[in-house]
């Protein structure tokens, strides 16, 4: 508990000054005063034992507010004493400030922990308590996720200064004057001095040796442009640094990582590479090519790791705006049916002609969103290894739409597609390997000439399989580099610009979905690549939909969804024809199908915060099972390992949001009749 301190006089206790009303008056008016107030209030009464001491405090009644922040408890506040409400550590604080209040009869404030009831577990309360009469008022605010905010902030401070002073490097920070602001232990060594005496004190004067020209005008430029430097500076007598520089507020921050020991060692290396000239030469051939190899390695995990941080990124961002984009494109769609189904004078038609054409546009750019998030989960799918029928033409014209910013400067386009039937691939998979070769095209043309340059997507059938070509009139490739096109780590560009994995990985997706992957080309002229695929004859699944007119009966519909718009949304979909029951989470679910499951559909989100819709699952398989064959399932398109699993297991429906209102109308004109129903 903090120090109590005094507060400043309030309207209550101006009340407490009238004299003409007497306790109960008062009281009530109190009551009704703080009924409306968003902190909590609670009326307390203290009661003594025999000697007159306190021993506990009754609470004579309690506003809404202080309900909601004390948690749900079995019936009223009011009528419970003190040291039963809260727990013997929270009550200690608690009797501590109210015995105060009451001895003292002024205000006091304090904050006070508390532990709840339900699953938020313990907090912080901010509390002032004050005397009117025989009674005390109780007024708090919950402060928990500050004072968690103020603690996670602290602790991550202490564990940055921890880690920098376990550094074994010197680190500084300064600021736009270029003052130090932190200075580690190490940085004693390049200045000599105490690091007491450097904070607030100027670089230049502190560690004179950095003015000289070359460092002094690396950080000065860092300062000025706001960018990171890396370079090695030798501070005599005898010491060797790697000197990391990067913008930090609005100043900058700085490593130096001693490398005596590697310096002398390098000049060791060079005595010994220039007395043995050969042994040298084969020396750095042999260095050159282990770093290539390192490089490479290194290059390879961190793509890697991109892509899968790109995936989970992709499919993350999806679901958080697909959630809303459902009520968006479901409100959308509801305003544009009731405005046209409006009839009326002609001048009211022409007044709604304006909105009706800007709520259209607002629903096209809509669907242009959900054709983008669809587009992303393309890469969410990235790291799954399942074939199933793919369209080709679907999948370039994806990953055209990718490349187009790096295509539309040097070359045109043009699509050859011929009818083709659906490849037997992984479309994530797929999607990739087309966009690198589309990429691979454009870095094979130059810039500045698109007039004269082409790329051509071509789709056809050969000998039962699909064949994609890619080709482009770029500069095309000598036989001997052809040869080695797809080995790894064989590239004809400049250092930087690539280690010459791209084909390579691009062959082994293509060979991992059972196809082929070759090129040819001709300098000057250009190159063409080659996808063969089996084909799939596999018919894609397809819903038929009940025509709406042969619904004889209103229809009881339950959505479980924790995203609040979801229910409106439903509502307004088909809530003029059906029923619409709507719970925010999977127990409030539970709980109202244990009392109640004539449901003729139900649908219900995959991903929730409280209970997934998994859980939903496995609890009424083993209680309900007969509800499961109305079951809907919808994502937003975030998926965990399990959630994958799981939706390949069960032979429910499963919709994206956002999703199509007729779609809708249509699961629920097919949902099966409830057990003893007869139309």
């Amino acid at each position: 508990m903090s120090s109590l301190l005094p507060v400043k006089s309030t309207p209550t206790e101006r009340l407490q000054e009238t004299s003409s009303l007497d306790a109960s008056a008062l009281l009530r008016a109190l009551e009704e005063a703080e009924r409306v107030s968003p902190q909590g209030s609670l009326f307390l009464v203290p009661l003594h034992d025999d000697p007159g001491t306190i021993t506990d405090f009754e609470c004579l009644s309690a506003n809404p507010a202080a309900h909601a922040i004390l948690g749900p408890r079995e019936g009223s506040l009011a009528g419970q004493r003190l040291r039963k409400l809260l727990p013997g550590r929270d009550a200690v604080g608690w009797m501590a400030v109210l015995c105060a209040a009451e001895g003292s009869g002024q205000p006091i404030s304090a904050e006070l922990s508390v532990a709840y009831p339900d699953s938020r577990g313990e907090g912080w309360l901010y509390c002032t308590v004050m005397k009117v009469r025989h009674f005390l008022i109780a007024r708090f605010r919950d402060i928990s996720i500050s004072r968690r905010t103020e603690e996670a902030l602290r602790q991550t401070r202490d564990r940055m200064v921890e880690i920098l002073e376990g550094t074994p490097d010197a680190f500084f920070t300064v600021d736009a004057n270029w003052n130090f602001t932190y200075v580690n232990v190490h940085t004693e060594d390049l200045s000599s001095q105490p690091r007491e005496q450097m904070l607030s004190r100027s670089l230049w004067e502190m560690i004179p040796r950095l003015a000289a020209p070359p460092y002094e005008q690396a950080l000065r430029r860092a300062m000025a442009h706001r960018v990171s430097y890396r370079f090695e500076a030798y501070l005599p007598p005898d010491n060797w640094y790697e000197v990391h520089i990067y913008p930090s507020g609005q100043g900058l921050s700085a490593f130096f990582r001693e490398i005596r020991d590697r310096k002398r060692l390098e000049a060791e290396r060079d005595a010994l590479l220039a007395r043995e000239h050969s042994l040298r030469l084969e020396a750095e051939a042999l260095a050159y090519e282990r770093a290539k190899e390192l490089m490479a390695a290194r290059e390879k995990l961190v793509q890697s790791e991109k892509l899968a941080v790109a995936g989970q990124l992709a499919a993350g961002v999806g679901h958080e705006i697909n959630n809303p984009l459902s009520f968006v494109i479901g409100n959308l769609h509801f305003a544009l049916e009731a405005l046209g189904s409006l009839t009326g004078p002609i001048s009211s038609t022409e007044v709604l002609q304006e909105p009706l054409e800007a709520l259209e546009e607002a629903r096209t750019g809509a669907e242009r969103i959900r054709g983008i998030l669809t587009d992303l989960k393309r890469f969410a799918r990235a790291d799954e290894s399942l074939l199933g029928p793919v369209d080709v033409r679907e999948a370039l014209d994806f990953s055209l739409s990718m490349a187009m910013p790096h295509l539309r400067h040097r070359a045109q386009v043009e699509k050859r597609y011929h009818p083709v039937p659906k490849a037997l691939a992984n479309d994530a998979k797929l999607g990739q390997v087309f966009l690198h070769l589309l990429m691979n095209a454009a870095q094979a043309i130059p810039e500045g000439d698109a007039a004269n340059h082409w790329i051509t997507l071509t789709t056809k059938m050969e000998d039962g399989r699909v064949v994609v070509e890619v080709s482009d009139t770029g500069r095309g490739m000598t036989p001997e580099v052809l040869e080695r096109a797809f080995e790894p780590y064989f590239t004809t560009k400049s250092m930087g610009e690539g280690m010459g994995l791209g084909l390579s990985i691009c062959l082994g997706l293509v060979q991992s979905m059972k196809g082929n992957l070759s090129a040819t080309s001709k300098p000057g002229v250009g190159t063409t690549f080659r996808v063969v695929l089996p084909t799939s004859m596999a018919p894609a699944p397809a819903l038929t939909p009940a025509p709406i007119a042969k619904v004889a009966r209103r229809r009881r519909v339950l959505v479980i969804d924790d995203e609040p718009g979801m229910a409106s949304v439903f509502r307004r979909i088909i809530g003029r024809s059906h029923e619409v029951v709507a719970v925010e989470s999977g127990r409030e679910a539970l709980d109202l199908l244990a009392k109640d499951e004539a449901f003729d559909r139900i649908f219900c989100d995959l991903m929730m915060a409280d209970l997934t819709g998994m859980d939903v699952y496995e609890a009424l398989q083993a209680q309900r099972k007969a509800c499961l064959e109305r079951f809907v399932f919808m994502t937003g398109g975030s998926f965990t390992e399990k959630a994958r699993t799981f939706l390949q297991t069960v032979p429910f429906p499963l919709i994206d949001k956002p999703f199509d209102p007729q779609h809708i109308r249509d699961l629920v004109a097919q949902a099966p009749s409830l057990p003893g129903f007869q139309p």
